[in-house]
Formats: C-alpha cells, sequence, structure tokens
C-alpha cells in the first residue's frame, strides 16, 4: 500500500509570504514598504510616508495556520524604540487570508517576558522542560490580541 506524506513545510518560505503579504498592505495604504534582505537583524520592512518624513522598522512573524503564538526573539534582542513594530501574521485557511496584530517593541517585550515568567513557574512546577520566547494571540489574552488586531488595521505613519 503507498501512502503519500505532505511535502514539509518549509517556514523560510513561510515567513517571506507573510513579510510580502504586509509589504502590499502597507503599500496599499499610502506608505513606501522595503522589505530588507534575507537574515537583516532585527527587521524584516523599512517603511517611510511618502514625503520620507517618518519611517518604522518592522520584523514579520509569520504562520500558515491560526496558531495560539508566535515565536519571539528573547526579550533582550527585542528593539523598543518608537519606530520599532512587530507584525504577527496567522493564515486562517477558512477565510482564505491573513489575519494580523501590530504590536510596538515595548508591547512585544513585556508580551515575551510576560510568556517566560509563566513558563518559568510551569518549570518549578514540573510542567515544562524551558523556556521557548513567543506571544499569545489566544485566550491566555483575548483583550490585547484584540488591541492587536485592531492596532494593524488601523496603522499608519
Amino acid at each position: 500500500m503507498l501512502t503519500t506524506r505532505m511535502p514539509k513545510t518549509n517556514t523560510t518560505l513561510i515567513g517571506i509570504a507573510g513579510v510580502h503579504h504586509i509589504v502590499s498592505e502597507l503599500s496599499r495604504r499610502g506608505m513606501i514598504a522595503l522589505p530588507t534582505v534575507k537574515n537583516t537583524a532585527a527587521y524584516d520592512i523599512v517603511t517611510l510616508n511618502q514625503e520620507g518624513t517618518k519611517h518604522a522598522n518592522i520584523q514579520v512573524k509569520a504562520s500558515s495556520k491560526r496558531v495560539g503564538f508566535f515565536p519571539m526573539p528573547p526579550p533582550d534582542r527585542i528593539r523598543v524604540g518608537p519606530n520599532e513594530f512587530f507584525v504577527l501574521a496567522r493564515w486562517l485557511e477558512s477565510e482564505s487570508k491573513y489575519q494580523c496584530y501590530l504590536l510596538t517593541g515595548m508591547q512585544a517585550r513585556k508580551e515575551v517576558m510576560r510568556a517566560i515568567e509563566a513558563q518559568r513557574l510551569n518549570i518549578a512546577a514540573g510542567s515544562r522542560a524551558k523556556i521557548f520566547p513567543c506571544a499569545h494571540v489566544n485566550k491566555v489574552n483575548t483583550v490585547k490580541a484584540q488591541h492587536w488586531e485592531s492596532a494593524w488595521n488601523s496603522w499608519q505613519l
């Protein structure tokens, strides 16, 4: 009996798809959005207003599924300046579209620190083995996730 295996998901291609989706959406909103070259430290997109007087640096975390959390850098590697942002993008198969969340760098750092602290408690209780920096967009923080989704839907420079 022959079985067909599904091809392994290529996370690099998923990330690239997410970056290009965000670039497309920012361009549609009237901003200049430039994807960086692969492996540029901390940024996937540099965005400017049309006058060139405002800019933002964006790191994209993308998933091909409706995930409840996104892997993130450790808190000390998350930049928190006024122009630093994260966009978390997850694919909603049933709607054939991305659902996106916008966090400032400071919000991202705080969320990762909160998740790590919860994991430390679980490690101490014996229900977890190691720390995994992440940001949740599920029942753990529904109100925050709704705020981040609204922030993405209305964000402009």
